[in-house]
This record gives structure tokens, sequence and C-alpha cells, in this order.
């Protein structure tokens, strides 16, 4: 008659050793896979966040020096002369990166002059780490400016504007480079820049 013969206790050991090891190595397959995900979309939420404000930026810089009355200026410049022409200005906030902030203005409502109220002079700068937009046509250096980002979101570590006056076939036009760089505020390691050069028309 055969006896049956069941586990030793150095084997039962053995046996949860190796299901120990394999439920780890598994955690740890997981674990990684969480932590890669995550930086994926944290990555995804910056890059989101960034291309809007730089679509915005040059949505708004490229009608700069726009003039409603431009057939009247072209038919009697003197007479007519553009009230919006060579507004671009590239200074900064005290104590920010130079060429931090840019100030602009054109024809917002097609009147054909210079409004206070609303304000047509635009412009956007850096200061504290966040995008603030021109309003009440304040200088670079002045307070009051409207923040268009979250700090506690998106924190804004570099903007820059370069701006070079082209001519081609008699024709003013301002080369403008916009560099853009951001982190997430709760994942700093997290990073991107975005840089962005374009033509704007002087109608001057």
């Amino acid at each position: 008659m055969n006896k049956q013969r069941g586990a030793t206790l150095i084997e039962m050991m053995i046996a949860m050793l190796l299901g120990i090891t394999a439920l780890s190595v598994l955690s740890s397959v997981i674990g990684m896979g969480v932590g890669s995900n995550g930086r994926m979309l944290a990555q995804t939420r910056l890059k989101e966040e960034l291309s809007s404000i730089m679509a915005l930026i040059v949505r708004d810089v490229r009608r700069a020096g726009y003039f409603a009355n431009t057939n009247l200026m072209v038919a009697d410049p003197t007479n007519n002369p553009n009230p919006f022409a060579n507004s671009i200005v590239v200074s900064e906030f005290a104590g920010e990166a130079a060429n931090s902030c840019l100030l602009y203005s054109y024809d917002g409502n097609g009147n054909g002059v210079i409004d206070a109220a609303p304000s047509e002079a635009y412009g956007f700068r850096l200061r504290e780490n966040s995008l603030e937009m021109r309003q009440g046509g304040l200088t670079c250096t002045e307070a009051g400016w409207q923040d268009l980002t979250d700090d506690d979101v998106v924190s804004v570590t570099g903007l820059t504007f370069n701006v070079v006056q082209t001519v081609a076939n008699n024709v003013n036009s301002y080369e403008v480079t916009v560099t853009l760089q951001g982190t997430l505020a709760d994942l700093p390691n997290v990073s991107r820049t975005y840089a962005e050069t374009f033509l704007v028309r002087a109608y001057d």
C-alpha cells in the first residue's frame, strides 16, 4: 500500500518565497507603469497649457500696427498717418529677465484712432512666474496687469521677445521670435520650451 506524502516545511517555505518574489516583481512593474503614465499625463497637460499660451501671444502680436484706414494712408500718407505705427517696444518688469515684456498697439475697433477706453495698447510680460496681459495702457514696469496663467498650475519660467525690423520690396516688417518656457507647479521636473518666429506687417 502506497503512502501519500505531503510537502515538507522547506518546500512550503521555498514556494512562499517564490510567490512573494513574483508578487514584488509584478507590483514593481505595475508601479513603473502607473508612474510612467502619470508623467505622460503631466507632460500632455503642460504641452496643452503652453501651446495655448503661445497661440494666444502669436495671434495677437501679429495684429500689431494694424490701421483700419490703411487705404487712405497709402493714397495720402501726409494727411493720413498711421497712429499705430512703430508701437512695438521690448522691455521688462523690474527684476525679471531682459526682453520679457512686449508692448504694441493696433486698431482693435477699426475706427482709425487710438482709443483709451477700452485701451488699444496691448502687451504681454513675465512677472513672478506668471504670464500677464497689459491693460489700461500700462508700461512694462507698472503694476496692474492681468494674470493669464495660474501659478498654482503652471509656472512660466521664461519668456523672451526678440524683435528685428526687416525690409523686403520696400515693405517694412518686424520679425518677432517668442520663446516660452514653463513647468507644472506641482511637478517642476516636468518642463517644456516653445519657440516661434513670425512676421508682423508694419502699417507705416
